[in-house]
């Protein structure tokens, strides 16, 4: 009965009086694109510029450095996430006390880890500098040490803005995501200009870092008036490091899906086989982030529904969630599998053969990856990472036993390969063991997520044998293609998408009528009553 009249609370008041403001799930999915426009949009437009400035072999060694970085971003004990689902779960009851607590415990826990990560790159560079390949161990340590400053910065952004998810507030932390992305960009390549060596640019990518982490903080101060932090609390410290473990776990899945195979191309083959890799895996990261950001506004929704009404408010929603969350993040996988013989050559130019087999091969199995987001982001809402943490080291292990092989039977297509037919099964097998141990079919996703697949494949299917048919080898020959290519997947997609509601429409006509209506009212004398009107045009939606 205590839990029953704990989830009935209303949000807690702020400081100066005024209920916690919670943005709709609708501004939330959308404000997520933010961060990976800056992130990874900017990024992507800078990496031509980056590779022509340092070459296949220094990128190559800067991609595998930040990929040990990413590695020993694990142990950070999942502050981002469980920052994110125990402020929402507190501001929700009402118990701003903890609330402040857990957002101090994580930032603790993201601090320690980059002293320790520090103190391992000053004292281990010699041992790195094998595995990079540098022959330089003080260049080494200098890289590993810009990458931990880099990743730390990243780690105390996340977790404040993470917090500000959790209390309802998703636009302004956001844009101050979005902002140290792009500011550690400007930093890089700034820094690249002035003087053309790796050295610089990862010097000028850390101080792009700590300027973000900056603004990150004043956005997030002048949307809420405050940065929100407390002491931490030992009595919470354990049931969040529990709670972040084990999603930390899940998450490493994204981490040896991305990074690995990198690490396997430079070690079996070499630096430039790990550069090739990271050309095609940036753009598989990027259609990842974009079609993976709907299901942090989903898991922060769920969250709350369990709060006030358990698992009986997840379960009423799951399909439809999943149908939508299926139909919107799917679109740029596919896309990107239809188009990336044309998109690879229109972003690199000639001579990226490597990236062009990363980019389309690995593409559709990405697709069944981000169109579980709503089974991932109910095992965080309902507090069992645990589960989703078993699924995801043998997820990652097991790709990990399969690439390594495949790349030494196989050289670097084997690799893509291994990659390629596991992503797809292994997410698969994934939701089975998920949605089973909570009541939920793996029919039920099926069904949903049936109807955006088969939308996809009729698309890609029209626009792909343009795209084979042109085979362009220059940026001049890959325009013409990629854009006939897009344009037919687009119309396809979007147009049979949104008919079968599949692809949430844009309320065009219901904003016209009401601003119709508003300027009768105002003829007559009346006061619209926007906040009415919007709140009974949510409820029909």
């Amino acid at each position: 009965m205590r839990e029953s009249a704990e989830r009935s609370r209303p949000p807690a008041a702020d400081g100066d009086g005024a209920t916690g403001k919670i943005q709709s799930l609708r501004i939330g999915a959308t404000s997520q694109i933010l961060p990976l426009l800056a992130s990874y949009g900017l990024n992507l437009l800078a990496t031509p510029y980056v590779v022509s400035q340092l070459g296949l072999h220094d990128f190559g060694i800067w991609a595998m450095t930040g990929a040990m970085a990413q590695y020993a971003a694990l142990l950070d004990m999942g502050a981002a996430r469980a920052a994110q689902r125990f402020v929402a779960l507190f501001h929700a009851r009402g118990e701003t006390e903890k609330d402040r607590a857990v957002v101090g415990i994580c930032v603790t826990l993201a601090l320690c880890l980059g002293t320790v990560l520090a103190l391992i790159a000053f004292f281990g560079a010699d041992l790195a500098r094998n595995v990079l390949h540098t022959g330089d161990s003080a260049l080494t340590r200098f890289l590993l040490l810009c990458s931990v400053c880099i990743l730390t910065c990243g780690l105390v952004a996340r977790v404040l803005a993470a917090a500000s998810f959790g209390r309802g507030r998703q636009l302004p932390p956001n844009v101050g995501l979005a902002l140290l992305g792009a500011a550690q960009l400007a930093g890089g390549v700034t820094a690249l200009a002035i003087d053309g060596t790796l050295r610089s640019f990862a010097m000028g990518t850390a101080a792009g870092a700590i300027v973000g982490l900056c603004v990150v903080t004043v956005v997030i101060y002048m949307d809420e008036g405050r940065i929100t932090i407390g002491r931490p609390r030992i009595d919470l410290a354990r049931e969040i490091v529990v709670f972040g473990v084990h999603s930390q776990v899940a998450g490493a899945a994204d981490v040896v899906l991305f990074q690995s195979g990198k690490l396997i191309a430079g070690i079996v083959i070499g630096p430039a086989a790990a550069g090739a890799y990271e050309l095609g895996i940036r753009l598989i990261q990027g259609v990842q982030a974009f079609g993976g950001a709907v299901s942090v506004a989903i898991n922060t929704h769920l969250t709350r529904a369990y709060a006030t009404a358990g698992m009986d408010g997840i379960r009423a929603q799951f399909a439809r969630l999943t149908r939508r969350n299926a139909a919107v993040a799917i679109f740029l996988p596919f896309l990107l599998g239809a188009t990336a013989s044309s998109a690879v050559p229109l972003w690199l130019g000639r001579g990226h053969v490597s990236a062009i087999i990363v980019a389309s091969g690995l593409a559709f199995g990405i697709a069944v990856n981000v169109a579980t987001g709503v089974c991932a982001a109910t095992m965080y809402a309902i507090g069992r990472p645990d589960l989703a943490g078993i699924e995801g080291a043998v997820y990652a292990a097991l790709s990990v036993v399969l690439a390594i092989p495949c790349a030494l039977a196989f050289g670097f297509n084997g690799l893509v390969a291994a990659y390629a037919c596991w992503i797809p099964l292994g997410n698969l097998l994934g939701v089975w063991f998920l949605q089973s141990r909570v009541g939920i079919s793996l029919k039920t996703f099926a069904r949903a997520v049936a109807g955006p697949f088969a939308v996809a494949l009729l698309a890609t299917a029209l626009a792909l044998p343009i795209n084979l048919l042109a085979a362009p080898q220059t940026r001049a020959d890959a325009i013409v293609p990629f854009l006939a290519s897009s344009a037919v997947f687009c119309i396809v997609y979007i147009g049979l998408g949104t008919k079968l509601d599949y692809l949430p429409s844009l309320p065009v006509g219901a904003v016209i009528s009401r601003l119709r209506r508003n300027a009768h009212a105002a003829a007559d004398g009346a006061v619209p009553n926007l906040v009415a009107d919007s709140a009974r045009h949510e409820t029909a939606r």
